[in-house]
């Protein structure tokens, strides 16, 4: 019997040893864990999605470095990730050796064909594809053993919509929008499937117009197309990133066109000119959603004193 002890013990000291060492190379897959206890020291993390800082950044954990796909992080980071090394927009496996990550975070549908490659620099954990950025905050927070502060972060969000829905309601009442997006090669009208669209007619309330088609989550319009989607207010987005001046062109063109000039929300000076690099992951999470949030209701409360 003590025998059997001696070499039972010695068993587990063996697995325990293999079990770290497998540890250590990262070559394990993961999944986020519902059970995932709260970190006692901060990991160094790396994510490897231009929308994840945003949900890093409300989980209160600064990576070690992140993919963005403008020169510079958000203003709405508060400064908070100036120091942070940029991974550029797309797969960067010398820019995440350099920093020696315990943990690479990656989207499932884009990474899961590079993941061994990852594996063997950290732990990998892949966050599977879904259709609400809430879901994903969910799944990174499991992850990091951050829960509560994704749930926080959910339930503020929430909390804030709700008051911006209440002020626009008493600022415009039932009247009517269209969330105009003007990009470098043609322009655009967002409609409620949209993720963006979603926040502007669902979650903020904004009446859309009634011949916009209900089924169709964004419709490419022509100066002459847009003559039929006559609205009350326009949010207008000069959209194309870094550099937009092929998107300002097409807009400064239509601007002077008669037929943008009859339109009646530019007659009653209810365009709403918003949005630039901050806008990105507009739709896409809750930070810069709200930051965008924040642009429309500020604009629409001056034209609508």
């Amino acid at each position: 019997m003590k025998h059997s002890k001696k070499w039972f013990g010695l068993g587990m000291i063996l697995i325990l040893l293999l079990a770290t060492a497998c540890g250590a190379t990262g070559e394990e897959k993961s999944e986020p864990a519902a059970e995932a206890e709260p970190q006692t020291q901060e990991q160094r993390v790396v994510a490897t999605s231009v929308t994840y800082p945003d949900f890093l950044y409300v989980l209160g954990v600064t990576p070690v470095a992140a993919e963005n796909y403008h020169s510079d992080y958000p203003d709405y980071f508060e400064g908070k990730f100036d120091n942070v090394p940029k991974l550029g927009n797309g797969s960067n496996f010398e820019g995440i050796l350099a920093v020696e990550p315990d943990v690479i975070i990656a989207p499932k549908w884009r990474d899961e064909k590079i993941y061994d490659q990852y594996a063997k620099i950290a732990k990998t954990v892949l966050l599977p594809d879904r259709d609400n950025w809430r879901d994903e905050l969910k799944d990174m927070g499991e992850a990091l053993g951050k829960q509560t502060e994704a749930e926080q972060a959910i339930q503020d969000y929430d909390t804030k919509i709700a008051a911006a829905r209440d002020e626009l309601k008493d600022l415009i009442g039932d009247e009517t929008f269209i969330y105009l997006r003007i990009m470098p090669k043609e322009s655009y009208v967002m409609g409620e499937l949209s993720n963006r669209g979603t926040v502007i007619h669902k979650e903020l309330g904004l009446k859309t117009v009634a011949a916009y088609p209900a089924n169709e989550g964004s419709v490419p319009v022509s100066l002459e197309l847009l003559t039929e989607y006559q609205a009350d207010h326009i949010i207008l987005q000069i959209d194309g990133g870094d550099d937009n001046k092929n998107a300002q062109k097409l807009y400064d063109e239509m601007k002077e066109s008669n037929i943008w000039k009859g339109m009646k929300a530019v007659k009653e000076d209810h365009v709403y000119l918003v949005g630039d690099k901050e806008w990105m992951n507009f739709g896409y999470s809750s930070v810069a959603t709200l930051n965008a949030v924040d642009d429309i209701v500020t604009v629409i409360r001056e034209r609508n004193r």
